[in-house]
């Protein structure tokens, strides 16, 4: 086999991990007995408290080989400017670009860390292409609802939902007064905290069967968290067909799923 065949080859084998899983979806796949507690998940007091407000734009990397989220931080972060014309490298790939809806974000730790960890011990940061970034998330699980056909990669069709359980110790403040709220039949409850255009939109969404999606007033700000127990720091993200995305923050059960 020549080089550029082994190159071409490579780059296919490369390119599949992004479509494991069910239907497509990013990530290690849909594991039929991953489950996790919804008890909160709260940050332990005095812990760091990374992230801040005024972030507008999400800058993040996804490792297609180990399916963690990177995302600019530390020392030398990408600027805005530099990122609408990156180019990462594989096994890198860029994270969809969303406009951020929440107004502040308390990162306190990175995945696999002891939840007992203390000051800068807590955070991992690593440097790729002359900036650093900080070791945000990793992707536990991926799903597809109502099946499998729905979701290709970062791609949602119409009357679907991708959901993807992400291992992320951060809690996230809505200051209102307006926020958007997704809900489902089985009374699990999710809030809008990114798009891709910097406007919700709720009228041209296509959502499946049985869900809803609107805007709701909140008199005081809503702070969501993790949930997991212990040493757990789950969320789930869902995301519709408008590449709007969801943090879910009212579970129907003590156990998900």
């Amino acid at each position: 086999m020549g080089v550029r065949m082994r190159r071409i080859m490579a780059l296919l084998i490369i390119g599949s991990l992004l479509l494991v899983g069910c239907g497509g979806q990013i990530g290690p796949g849909n594991d039929p007995n991953f489950s996790f507690s919804t008890a909160r998940t709260s940050r332990p007091d005095g812990s760091a408290c990374l992230g801040g407000e005024g972030q507008t734009v999400a800058k993040e990397l996804i490792n297609i080989r180990t399916f963690e989220i990177v995302i600019g931080g530390g020392s030398n972060p990408m600027s805005d400017a530099d990122w609408p014309s990156f180019r990462p490298r594989l096994p890198w790939s860029k994270n969809s670009t969303r406009y951020l809806l929440f107004n502040k974000g308390c990162f306190f730790r990175s995945p696999g860390v002891a939840a007992n960890c203390v000051g800068d011990a807590c955070v991992k940061f690593v440097e790729e292409f002359d900036h650093t970034w900080l070791l945000l998330t990793n992707v536990a699980n991926a799903t597809c609802l109502p099946d499998t056909t729905g979701c290709q990669g970062d791609q949602v069709k119409p009357g679907f939902m991708s959901v993807n359980t992400i291992d992320k110790c951060q809690q996230l403040a809505f200051n209102g007064p307006t926020i958007y709220e997704l809900s489902d039949p089985a009374g699990n409850r999710y809030v809008m905290h990114a798009t891709a255009t910097g406007t919700p939109d709720t009228s041209t969404v296509q959502l499946p069967s049985g869900w809803q999606l609107q805007a709701k007033t909140i008199d005081a700000t809503l702070v969501i968290e993790p949930v997991g127990g212990d040493n757990g720091c789950y969320y789930n993200i869902v995301r519709d067909n408008l590449v709007q995305s969801y943090h879910q923050y009212v579970y129907a059960g003590a156990q998900w799923p």
